[in-house]
């Protein structure tokens, strides 16, 4: 045994991104099993290999060990409810969500990007997990984008693509949720609370333009996922914020950082920030952020 803390490791793991699959088999006596996994890789292109690795805790372990056939299918972007149910352990995971079975009788996720239907090559025991290499028989395809994940929740190129389309109007605003220590950077305003954020700078990305504002005022923080990009009808313009995380507390003149348990109480300069920040709460607290994506008032959450 390693005196690695478990949680510390799997979350350097985790920072890792990478695709969403579901792993599905058949049982000798034609049960169904299913296991949601983002330790997939291909192996080889001659012959045709690929790997997952199902643990030995998971409940259809023998049936994965036992296989002849299984197959995997490579989530689209809007399949996170596929994910979730078959990450979940109760219940028939096959009656929620679309499937079909390829020519060996093994489950498909309907809607996937990719499927790979495959013949068990090789199995090897290594650690707590079976590393499961499968020969490649059958595949598909398409052009949709995939389910990406990385240090706990999902994230998706496509709406990120969307999100950095429609930050490029004219006259749009960039900003942050910046994070340290358990804590949100806010900005003193006579209106209230806001948070860091400006005009988007000609001829340059609003990705770039958010590293600039945030080196502008003193602010070491490594950016991440787009968060909320919508209209404020009122003014006209785009608004583009994304989730940030700061090095380092720093004091920094008009801004101060608050508690991620206290902000339900702090006033904030407008509504829209108010929602903004109290969806931002609740995810924190649930571990997967997700992208909005409309205007001040209603529009999608991805």
């Amino acid at each position: 045994m390693s005196n690695f803390d478990v949680r510390e490791l799997r979350n350097a793991f985790g920072s890792f991104m990478t695709g969403v699959t579901i792993v599905t088999a058949v049982s000798k006596t034609g049960e169904k099993v299913g296991f949601t996994a983002n330790s997939f890789t291909s192996v080889s292109m001659d012959p045709p290999l690929l790997l997952v690795c199902p643990a030995l805790r998971l409940s259809s372990y023998d049936i994965f060990e036992s296989c002849d056939h299984f197959a995997v299918s490579v989530l689209a972007e809007d399949q996170q409810h596929a994910s979730n149910t078959f990450a979940g352990s109760k219940g028939d995971r096959f009656a929620e969500v679309e499937w079909h079975a390829d020519e060996f009788g093994t489950p498909l996720i309907t809607g996937a990007v990719a499927h790979f239907s495959c013949s068990s090559f090789q199995k090897v025991e290594a650690g707590d997990h079976l590393l499961l290499m499968g020969k490649v028989e059958q595949f598909s395809s398409n052009e949709k984008f995939g389910l990406g994940y990385a240090k706990g929740g999902y994230f998706s190129l496509g709406m990120e693509h969307k999100a950095e389309e429609i930050a490029h109007e004219q006259y749009a605003q960039v900003g942050a949720l910046v994070e340290c220590n358990g804590k949100l950077l806010l900005k003193r305003t006579e209106q209230g609370f806001s948070l860091p954020q400006g005009k988007m700078q000609a001829e340059i990305s609003s990705l770039q333009t958010l590293k600039n504002l945030l080196v502008s005022l003193g602010i070491e923080a490594e950016v991440g996922q787009v968060f909320s990009v919508y209209e404020k009808s009122t003014a006209g313009n785009f608004v583009a914020f994304y989730r940030a995380e700061s090095v380092a507390e720093n004091t920094l003149d008009g801004y101060e950082y608050v508690g991620i348990d206290d902000l339900s109480d702090v006033a904030f300069a407008s509504s829209d920030l108010t929602s903004m920040v109290t969806r931002f709460v609740q995810e924190k607290r649930n571990g997967v952020f997700r992208l909005y994506v409309g205007n001040e008032l209603e529009g999608d959450v991805r």
